[in-house]
């Protein structure tokens, strides 16, 4: 792939003079927390523990980058980060990916997009699978363990097209480091065999946006709008064994696939993800939720509230208002809401 490099310790500390703000954050079970912000150099991936000062390095290629598209995520089995970000260069929009593997840096490696298409929201998830192959009578099982990185983007063929969904599951290997050549990217669009389309709803680009869950089942599923279809999908993602011929052999290897049978919902209205955040209920209900201010209401008009909306096998429930007080801030109410779904 274009502008592909894998360059040997590049960790540098970065001057705090060109700070703007900070980004994306992840915390790990071990208590290292992992930044991303933005400095004059281009984007710096800032790394602190609990036994250790803080350690920065330069995310290579991103010169000029806001933190608006970036996405970070961190395979804590190997303790390497994952930087996902979107861009537009020469006029051609593209989501690369960088991640730092054992204090070198992978890329940017450029996932898709380059074709005169739009790419923007994209989203990533980490995830390890462990499969248990019985062998013959008095043989050792086989035991494969992969790491796969999901990534997902939204593609617009043109700047008046809704566009779908692009999903690819990465492989990583032993060491961390992407497997590319293993990749097989899934465009999530007419899933299914009928619909009537989001052509008459005005409010839908806001909905131009997937995401990563991990599933009661403990296994990823992807939400993700099909305007095709003017239904929101829940895809349940799980693994399956496939035998493949190399050199050396026939080897067994761990491919994603989607489960049957995902959960469809249809598209309400008055919706905004790019603005909004959502998390899982139980029964694969989805509670979305976002910021308002009150703009009605005699006294309380200018106070803050969180509004949000719940599916179940019913549909959507009327958008409703907590109103954020003396007594509820807005840490809390997000757990009021998150104890509601479950």
């Amino acid at each position: 792939m274009r502008r592909l490099i894998f360059a040997l310790a590049l960790v540098v500390l970065v001057g705090s003079a060109g700070f703007a703000h900070a980004g994306p954050m992840v915390l790990t079970s071990d208590g290292h927390l992992y930044k991303v912000w933005v400095a004059d150099e281009g984007l710096v991936l800032s790394h602190s523990g609990p036994d250790f000062d803080t350690e920065e390095a330069l995310v290579p290629q991103t010169a000029g980058l806001g933190l608006e598209s970036v996405v970070l995520v961190v395979d804590e089995t190997t303790s390497s980060p994952f930087i996902l970000w979107t861009d537009t260069l020469d006029g051609l929009s593209s989501v690369n990916l960088a991640a730092l593997v054992d204090g070198a840096w992978f890329g940017p490696a450029i996932l898709g997009g380059e074709d005169g298409t739009t790419i923007t929201n994209a989203d990533a998830l980490i995830h390890t699978v462990t499969t248990v192959i019985e062998g013959d009578e008095g043989a050792e099982p086989e035991i494969l363990e992969t790491t796969f990185l999901h990534t997902v983007w939204w593609r617009h063929d043109n700047v008046t097209a809704l566009g779908y969904a692009i999903y690819l599951p990465i492989p990583l290997d032993s060491n961390g480091i992407p497997l590319l050549d293993d990749t097989q990217a899934y465009d999530l669009e007419n899933l299914l065999p009928f619909g009537f389309g989001c052509d008459d709803n005005p409010d839908v680009a806001g909905l131009t946006s997937a995401r990563f869950f991990i599933g009661e089942g403990g296994l990823p599923q992807l939400f993700t709008p099909d305007f095709a279809d003017c239904v929101f999908h829940l895809l349940g993602i799980d693994y399956e064994i496939e035998e493949i011929d190399t050199p050396e052999g026939k080897r067994r290897r761990q491919i994603a696939v989607f489960n049957s049978g995902d959960v469809v919902m249809a598209i309400p209205p008055d919706l905004d993800l790019l603005a909004s955040k959502m998390f899982l209920g139980r029964d694969n209900s989805v509670l979305i939720y976002w910021d308002t201010t009150i703009e009605a209401g005699g006294d309380a008009v200018g106070d803050r509230a969180v509004e949000w909306v719940l599916s179940d096998t019913e549909g959507w429930s009327d958008i409703k208002s907590l109103p954020l007080e003396d007594d509820i801030d807005h840490e809390q109410a997000v757990d009021l809401l998150r104890k509601l779904a479950r």
